[in-house]
């Protein structure tokens, strides 16, 4: 007589993790049209149904990995002190660079650059206007959104080889004079 075998336990919340990691990798890569369901499914391991089944659409999964890629990368909760020097040291790094190249990818598409552009202005100008606060919050955050989007696109997609160190304190004098701006009207 066979054993039964117990069924494997299965953690929802590891998988869905696990198809979100594997959703931001593509999408920051190669973009939101030349990423399909089937695609992720098999980067996370996972069956397409069970991709379907947790997010519904290619669209609603491209906002939750985008949304929690974001929080994960903790950009809204870094001390004010040295955030220039700091928020350029990662977005010169590979991996650091992929949420801006994600939303950069994501304008080539009319469904995803519908998205990014809710995800920018509902939850990162919000969250980054918050963090800075007065005065001019909202203006200073696009201002620095604005300045992130730039260096990245000019250093990681029109230009081959090493930043110039130069460069580099130049952006992260750049963000730290945005975030100071605030700083000096409340001392």
């Amino acid at each position: 007589m066979e054993a039964k075998r117990e069924p494997r336990r299965r953690d929802p919340a590891k998988t869905q993790a696990r198809i979100l990691d594997a959703a931001f990798a593509l999408f920051s890569s190669q973009g939101y049209a030349k990423t399909g369901m089937r695609e992720v499914a098999e980067k996370a391991g996972v069956a397409t149904s069970l991709v379907v089944r947790y997010f519904g659409t290619k669209a609603a999964l491209f906002e939750q990995a985008l949304v929690r890629a974001l929080y994960a990368k903790g950009f809204f909760v870094r001390t004010k002190d040295n955030f220039g020097e700091e928020m350029a040291r990662l977005v010169i790094k590979d991996e650091e660079a992929r949420i801006p190249a994600m939303m950069v990818l994501a304008i080539a598409d009319p469904e995803s650059r519908d998205i990014a552009r809710k995800v920018t202005e509902q939850v990162v100008l919000q969250s980054l206007a918050d963090w800075l606060g007065p005065p001019d919050a909202r203006t200073r955050a696009l201002n620095m959104l604005t300045l992130m989007n730039g260096f990245t696109i000019q250093t990681r997609h029109l230009r081959s080889g090493d930043i110039p160190p130069e460069t580099v304190r130049w952006f992260a004098r750049s963000l730290q004079a945005i975030v100071d701006e605030g700083r000096a009207e409340t001392t």
